[in-house]
């Protein structure tokens, strides 16, 4: 059977480098287009004559970095992409469906559809506009100042969602910030994403301290104050937290001082963090806002339950083993772990001592975790889903040609 071919194309790594390489081994993979060099996507097997490399993006993004830091580059982002955006679209090559990451994708759909090529775009966070809000008030909230998204942005992600014949989404949560932006169910697509169970295995943890562990940037959208806050009061005793990941400028205030029991990692390469993972009782995705970080499958796969709150994607996850159940108002248990309410840093607390005032259920919640990992959670299940919508939406395409026609 010959297997539709497809275009990826997406300003940087995200997981698409993921799904390139499983395409690959299926015989589904047309062409990679990335601002990343070929020297990286061999990394993840991707043949050389696979791949489109156009740096010049992301040569300018670490510029915009090292010249003012985040606001900076935050004020660039829409030049940046655009750049990519445009040259991108001239590199589709010949597929039978293109998939484009959102933000830089509305060149690429535009020169697709006049082709006649079916087109799906990937959005990995909630709906930019809900996006928006959450993270406007959240700031606010703070008293600190949010470097807005650009709105021309806002605007080319909003013209992307209308370009799109198909939107990919990873988690129910952002499924339904488009549903209540009135976005059609029909044109949504979910599939939650995977995690490479090669790389992340369980460890065997030699020490009896409670071990709490984030990863990620230590930023307001992650929600790392209602972490250390929910840490702090939760008081658990021979307790650690580790936070794994760059700062940000509003790190400092966020976490506050440290004590002896709060540690700053800082940035760790992915492959370093298995041992991290290893070492630790539980990981806590805290976030505000978030598509489904992809460290929660991660720290899973490496037997450790996982607290996350209902805005990271991570119940989707825990979801895969029943739907749980509610052990107290707004802290809903699972076989491998616990969900919280967003910006709530009081049941994060809770559920943090319900894990560890239970050696027992901790130690069954850990065997739910990794076996959850292998049996649903690897790039090739995500792949081979993508692949099955791929054929649906090129067949819908194809006749709605065919009526057009006639």
């Amino acid at each position: 059977m010959t297997l539709p071919q497809i275009t990826i194309v997406v300003p940087g790594r995200w997981h698409a480098f993921d799904l390139a390489r499983e395409l690959e081994q299926l015989g589904a993979l047309h062409r990679l287009v990335t601002n990343y060099p070929r020297s990286y996507t061999r990394r993840w097997n991707i043949p050389d004559a696979k791949v489109v490399s156009l740096p010049v993006s992301a040569g300018l993004t670490k510029v915009a970095w090292k010249v003012g830091g985040e606001a900076f580059a935050m004020r660039q982002q829409f030049r940046i992409n655009d750049l990519f955006a445009h040259h991108a679209a001239r590199h589709l090559g010949n597929p039978d469906l293109v998939h484009a990451w959102s933000a830089a994708a509305e060149p690429a759909l535009e020169a697709a559809r006049a082709r006649g090529i079916p087109t799906v775009l990937e959005r990995s966070s909630s709906h930019m506009l809900e996006q928006c809000r959450i993270l406007r008030e959240e700031y606010a909230s703070l008293g600190l100042r949010w470097e807005e998204t650009p709105r021309l942005t806002v605007e080319r992600e909003l013209r992307e969602y209308q370009l799109a014949d198909r939107i990919f989404v990873p988690s129910r949560f952002v499924h339904q910030t488009f549903l209540e932006a009135g976005f059609p169910p029909e044109r949504l697509f979910l599939n939650g994403f995977g995690v490479d169970v090669s790389r992340f295995s369980p460890g065997t943890k030699t020490d009896d301290v409670f071990r709490v562990i984030f990863a990620g940037s230590l930023s307001v959208r992650k929600g790392i104050h209602h972490l250390v806050a929910a840490f702090r009061r939760a008081a658990i005793p021979n307790s650690e937290l580790l936070l794994v990941g760059g700062a940000t400028a509003e790190t400092a205030q966020l976490v506050g001082p440290l004590d002896a029991r709060i540690c700053r990692i800082g940035h760790v390469p992915q492959n370093e963090l298995p041992a991290w993972y290893q070492k630790s009782s539980v990981f806590v995705m805290p976030s505000i806002e978030e598509g489904q970080a992809m460290v929660q499958a991660q720290a899973l796969a490496c037997g450790l339950p996982l607290i996350c709150t209902a805005n990271t994607g991570g119940e989707d996850f825990l979801a895969l083993d029943g739907e749980g159940r509610e052990v107290a108002p707004g802290l809903r248990e699972f076989a491998a772990g616990l969900v919280v309410p967003a910006d709530d840093s009081v049941h994060l607390a809770a559920a943090l001592q319900r894990l560890a005032a239970n050696p027992d259920r901790l130690a069954a919640m850990s065997r739910a975790a990794a076996a959850l990992a292998r049996r649903d959670l690897s790039w090739r299940r995500y792949a081979a889903a993508n692949l099955q919508h791929y054929g649906e939406v090129i067949a819908a395409a194809t006749a709605a040609t065919k009526e057009k026609a006639s």
